[in-house]
């Protein structure tokens, strides 16, 4: 581990800065492929849930399917929604008491961990846009290494203030599935159990559990790990909710995870909402969104609906750019592949039923073939086909052929009966989403990710280590680097390295809305492997809370694009606004790979 201190002397205070760097637990030799999203059916949170003052303990389950063998297993949990195009903190804190997880195959049953405790304290009011569980390696699981297909049961059981609110994001309408509140003095007091939820009396059962994140690492690469970012269409608004036809859920981009057995499963995470616009992952008081991105290698992205608006208000010119800018965040987070659907008809009907073709209305600016208008849909339809032919997205998903008149795209297609496609003229029903789901699966599988991707394995096969130990953890020349560290920073593992090559601190009181700690790092550019997250605190007793980049508090720089002169490594700087009350603060660079 290597530890820098640094101490700044301004105002009337000291301000201890302490740099920390070092690895998130331990890397096993084994465990060399980067943490992804390996299961199905996890999400961010969409809403709150009010509790009374009696009903203030809750219990989870949650059915999760494995896309590919995996050497580990680590569950993410979070305390903050998104409200249509807007982050929100959840205004009460969410407490974890017991958490674990259930092999379907055999009832084995591991308990989660957060720094080795039960608990967790998710506090009200936080940026923190997740809190992960304590790795589980794979060892632990008598029947072997998991495999692809499997699934395994995610138990929570905690509480929330009288009074208070708690997320809801991961569907429970599957068959084994359930969220409920109730009194604890009616609850059993048991934990670590198998099978279902047990019925309470007095409880109070809710459609969606707790958000959270199934990551892990596949054994080998090669798997793809998918995120769905866009608004209600991707979401699968219109979908029969009450019932599940697949174990990942409902939505077309839910439903593309499994085949129709149900089985050949593809690691899925949701960042949907309904109403969602490209601003959501763009703007600055959003802070938690784009911190997902990392752990995926495929993207679906499909905004631009509520960006069009009902009526064809929205400048095509101007989504486009917006979405521009998030495929380039989307690259940036080492997203491999970047999938783009089309947008789809919009109509309204007359019968409001959608029953024929001259049953409907194109929505204003959507678009008309019969009046000769070929409306702003067609324009972004072309812009993106643009954007595929230059390289920015991968594929461009055709959405919309298999839904519309074979006669007029602008139109829904009909075969005589009540909703056959949508119910509102907008949303997709469960057949239009089973025909998508579909198209969009064949796309995933035609997918190759992790192609000659850089690796900690491939840098350490080209260094000659003259018979030292080349493990991640190991620090052969002793100077305080662990080797995994050293591939981070792109820095030479057998070299004594000068200080000033190491992450480093200085203070500034220069900058505009200051002052600021600055926090000066490397990063090897193709370390695609590599999360780097950054946490503080104000003493070395307390918990360590993440940093999130917010670009007004917590600014990420690049301040040199190329500090050796030959692509390898960026020169970046944190910057950290502190408060008037600070008189220490301790910061902490941790990786994992």
């Amino acid at each position: 581990m290597l530890l820098t201190q640094c101490p700044s002397y301004f105002r009337k205070n000291i301000v201890v800065l302490t740099i920390i760097a070092g690895l998130i637990g331990s890397i096993s030799s084994h465990a060399l492929e980067p943490i992804r999203y390996v299961a199905t059916g996890a999400r961010i949170g969409v809403y709150t849930q009010n509790t009374d003052t009696e009903k203030t303990a809750y219990w989870h389950r949650t059915p999760h399917q494995l896309g590919g063998p995996v050497s580990e297993m680590q569950i993410g949990f979070m305390n903050w929604l998104l409200s249509y195009s807007v982050e929100a903190a959840n205004s009460s804190e969410v407490t974890i008491e017991y958490a674990w997880l259930e092999r379907a195959s055999d009832g084995q049953v591991v308990p989660i961990t957060f720094s080795g405790s039960r608990s967790l304290v998710m506090p009200a009011n936080d940026t923190e846009p997740y809190w992960l569980a304590d790795p589980i390696d794979s060892s632990v699981w008598t029947s072997g290494t998991p495999q692809r297909d499997e699934v395994f049961w995610l138990s929570i059981k905690g509480s929330v203030p009288a009074s208070g609110k708690v997320c809801q994001g991961n569907p429970t309408g599957y068959s084994g599935s359930k969220f409920i509140l109730y009194d604890p003095a009616n609850g059993p007091g048991t934990y670590d159990t198998t099978g279902p939820v047990p019925s309470i009396t007095g409880q109070y059962a809710r459609t969606r559990g707790l958000p959270t994140m199934f990551l892990g690492r596949f054994t080998e690469p090669g798997y793809p790990s998918v995120i769905g970012i866009g608004d209600s269409i991707l979401d699968g608004s219109g979908d029969a909710t009450s019932s599940y036809s697949t174990i990942s859920g409902f939505g077309f981009f839910c439903r593309a995870a499994v085949d129709e057995d149900g089985k050949n499963t593809i690691a899925t995470f949701n960042l949907t909402r309904h109403g969602a616009t490209t601003t959501a992952l763009l703007k600055t008081s959003n802070p938690r969104q784009a911190h997902f991105l990392k752990y995926a290698n495929v993207a679906v992205e499909e905004y631009g609906t509520n960006d069009l608006g009902s009526n064809g208000t929205g400048d095509v010119s101007e989504i486009l750019g917006r979405l521009e800018d998030i495929w380039t965040l989307c690259r940036n987070a080492g997203i491999q592949k970047i999938i783009r659907t089309k947008l789809m008809p919009r109509t309204v009907s007359a019968s409001y039923n959608w029953v024929s073709l001259a049953d409907q209305t194109p929505n204003t600016g959507w678009g008309d073939a019969s009046q000769g208008d070929s409306g702003k849909r067609d324009a972004l339809n072309a812009a993106l086909q643009t954007s595929f032919n230059n390289g920015d997205i991968d594929l461009l998903l055709d959405t919309l052929t298999p839904l519309a008149d074979p006669t007029d795209d602008h139109y829904w297609f009909t075969n005589g009966t009540n909703d056959y496609m949508t119910k509102d003229g907008t949303h997709l029903n469960g057949t239009s989403n089973a025909i998508i789901a579909n198209i969009l699966r064949e796309a995933l599988l035609s997918l190759t990710v992790d192609e000659n991707a850089p690796r900690y394995s491939s840098w350490a096969e080209a260094i000659d280590w003259a018979g030292e130990d080349d493990s991640p953890e190991a620090d052969p020349n002793h100077d305080g680097i662990p080797n995994a560290m050293a591939y981070a920073l792109d820095l030479p593992p057998l070299e004594t390295i000068p200080a000033s090559a190491r992450p480093y601190a200085t203070y500034d009181n220069t900058t505009e809305n200051g002052p600021w700690l600055n926090f000066i790092f490397r990063q090897n550019v193709n370390a695609e492997d590599v999360i780097f997250n950054y946490l503080s605190t104000t003493n070395l007793k307390d918990n360590w809370s993440t940093l999130v980049t917010d670009d007004i508090e917590i600014v990420e720089e690049t301040i040199d694009p190329d500090p050796d002169g030959d692509g390898s490594a960026v020169l970046k700087k944190l910057r950290i606004k502190l408060a008037s009350e600070d008189t220490q603060r301790f910061l902490k660079l941790e990786l994992t790979l």
